[in-house]
Formats: C-alpha cells, sequence, structure tokens
C-alpha cells in the first residue's frame, strides 16, 4: 500500500487543478487518482458546448499558465467560446500532462478507515 498526505480520487477539471495546487505545498505527499477527464468524455452529450464564459472555462493552474489561450498555441486547434466538450475533454487531458504527470489511472473502488488514516 501507498502511503501519502493527500489522495485525490478523479481527475476531473477539479481533481486535476487540485491536485496542481497541492503538489506546489513543500513535503506534502499528493497522489491522484483517476483516468483525465473520463466523465466528461463518457457522460456528456455529443456535441455539447460549455455554458460557462471564456473566462470560466480555464482549469486553474498554481502559475496560471495553461489556459485555453496555451493549450490553443500548443495544439494548433483554435476554438472560441462557448467552448465545444470535444475541445475541452482535449484540454483537460493537455492539462493534466503537463500539471499532474503522474496521475495514477487506477480505478479505486473503495475507501476504508483505519485508525485515523484512510486505505
Amino acid at each position: 500500500m501507498t502511503r501519502c498526505d493527500v489522495a485525490i480520487l478523479g481527475a476531473g477539471p477539479y481533481g486535476l487543478s487540485a491536485a496542481a495546487h497541492l503538489r506546489t505545498v513543500k513535503g506534502l505527499d499528493v497522489h491522484a487518482f483517476g483516468e483525465p477527464m473520463c466523465f466528461w468524455q463518457r457522460n456528456m452529450p455529443v456535441g455539447m458546448l460549455l455554458r460557462s464564459g471564456w473566462a470560466a472555462s480555464h482549469i486553474a493552474d498554481p502559475n496560471r499558465s495553461l489556459t485555453l489561450e496555451a493549450f490553443q498555441a500548443a495544439s494548433g486547434k483554435a476554438f472560441s467560446s462557448p467552448v465545444p466538450l470535444e475541445r475541452f475533454v482535449e484540454y483537460g487531458s493537455w492539462y493534466q500532462s503537463r500539471a499532474v504527470p503522474n496521475l495514477d489511472q487506477r480505478k479505486i473502488a473503495r475507501v476504508e478507515q483505519h485508525a485515523k488514516r484512510f486505505a
């Protein structure tokens, strides 16, 4: 069993952002689990457009450098608001590869409490 200070279950936009921010805390051992953006990819309607505006569609990162504009520049894929689901999923995967490169894609089936810890 791997020990860590923080385990993040889920690799959607919020899980990835939390992992990216927590990884900046010196001495904090953070592990993130999940398939990047899989809920969005598998459960949202094909052809969907995000309801949030451009500024609210960025996934927050500690350096504020992993923006939609940075993704567009790196990928060569141009799009505007409202952001298409397909591009948002691609953006999330791109974000993950840069902000949380050690993401553990194993599926967590159960969390149990043991004394003052969880397993």
